[in-house]
């Protein structure tokens, strides 16, 4: 956990001036004025969750928001094992101190803009956006009791920068309701927060059965076999060992890229399949394939990892 609750700085700002400008700012109740400051009171402000999803389009919003209240940042990534544990001690959290923080989910992959601008190479990343600041605040998971002692410090900081800004739910109407899910991909999702990653898998095959151009099935289908085959492993044990044989290989892979390092699942991989040849090597490439298809086609470390595999081929 980051020593910053030792100090009151805000100092430190990265820079976000690559960012898109925003669209317009969230909430109608809120209207930023032209020098940026937000017009409304604080204690009047409106949004339509305490749970949002950044990107590099609406970031700049989330940025007025901070004038006003903490925004706590959380950096995820899709096959993350710690990133599935931590989110929902997030959500919890954040729902408990009652529209005193914000919470701002995104998803590390396909914000690598972003992640760049914020220093995050790996998920789950979390830190707080105060006046626009960025603070750091901590790596992986961690237990409930700890975040909470965070939440609390992040809140005495902002209140001795000025910042006492509430958030007022707006209940959403018909109309703003996102789409439902199409109903196997609702049933992997029930499934896979039930634990129950078989008929996850069931649920995915199903929904290619009926549609074999249906891209999301395919990456949710990777997604649960690589929960599956990671399910119970000693991450620290793994992550830190020196494999010797192509089934260690393809776990330590499988763990570093439940952990959300990309890059070193690729380089895991591609270092073993550079020194082998025959079946094994076949079974390799496959492997990393279907890791390459649980990744946001935009990824450097993929691209990277692409190239390299061609160049051993051929």
């Amino acid at each position: 956990m980051s020593d910053f609750m030792s100090r009151a700085s805000l100092a430190g700002a990265v820079d976000l001036s690559s960012l898109r400008k925003p669209e317009p700012a969230l909430g109608s109740s809120a209207p930023v004025q032209q020098n940026g400051a937000a017009s409304a009171p604080a204690d009047l402000l409106k949004l339509p969750s305490l749970v949002a999803q950044g990107n590099e389009t609406n970031l700049r919003n989330f940025i007025e928001v901070s004038n006003q209240l903490p925004v706590i940042i959380e950096f995820y990534a899709g096959w993350s094992e710690q990133s599935k544990a931590l989110t929902p001690k997030l959500v919890k959290l954040t729902n408990q101190f009652a529209g005193r923080v914000l919470l701002m989910q995104i998803d590390l992959d396909s914000n690598v803009n972003v992640a760049k601008a914020f220093k995050v190479g790996s998920a789950p990343t979390v830190l707080a956006l105060l006046r626009g600041q960025p603070v750091p605040l901590f790596d992986g998971d961690q237990p409930e009791a700890n975040i909470q002692v965070v939440f609390e410090r992040v809140l005495e900081i902002a209140a001795e920068n000025g910042m006492s800004g509430v958030i007022t739910v707006e209940e959403p109407s018909g109309q703003d309701l996102p789409p439902a899910m199409p109903p196997r991909h609702q049933a992997a999702y029930d499934a896979i927060d039930a634990g129950d990653y078989p008929q996850a898998i069931a649920e995915y095959e199903a929904a290619l059965n009926e549609n074999p151009g249906d891209n999301l099935a395919v990456v949710g289908l990777a997604q649960v076999k690589l929960l599956i085959r990671t399910d119970g492993i000693d991450f620290e044990k793994v992550l830190g060992s020196a494999p010797e044989t192509s089934a260690e290989v393809l776990l330590k892979a499988d763990a570093c890229m439940a952990v959300g390092h990309p890059a070193q699942a690729f380089s895991t991989i591609l270092t073993r399949f550079a020194t082998v040849f025959g079946d094994e090597r076949e079974v390799l490439r496959k492997h990393l394939l279907e890791l390459f298809v649980i990744c946001p086609p935009e990824l450097p470390e993929m691209a990277d990892a692409r190239r390299q595999l061609a160049a051993l081929l051929y």
